[in-house]
């Protein structure tokens, strides 16, 4: 492969018009990747943060979900499903930016 031949390829700074579609793709997945893993815990912990007790108790850790405590669901159960449905997202976003039907 001869220099001339080969793309300089930075997430940060795509270089041609498919890479900012592929990046930008990637960046909202990563993005909604980013609230889902870490929003949900910080919501729980904001929930039970004025439990007078000092054991973070609130409506989250009371509530039950297919007889699952509510916050336990979010977290094992929930996340699980957001990333997969993350990977349908990316899917159907490739084939609206990129695939031309």
């Amino acid at each position: 492969m001869a220099a001339k031949d080969r793309v300089d390829v930075n997430f940060f700074s795509p270089s041609t018009e498919n890479m900012k579609k592929e990046t930008s793709i990637a960046r909202t997945c990563i993005l909604i990747w980013f609230l889902l893993s870490y929003g949900i815990p910080i919501m729980i912990w904001i929930a039970g943060a004025g439990d007078p007790t000092g054991l973070g108790q609130s409506f989250i850790t009371e509530a039950r979900f297919l007889g699952f405590p509510l916050h336990y669901w979010l977290i094992a159960q929930g996340c699980t499903i957001g990333y997969i449905l993350i990977c349908k997202l990316y899917c159907v976003l490739w084939d609206a930016k990129i695939t031309k039907r």
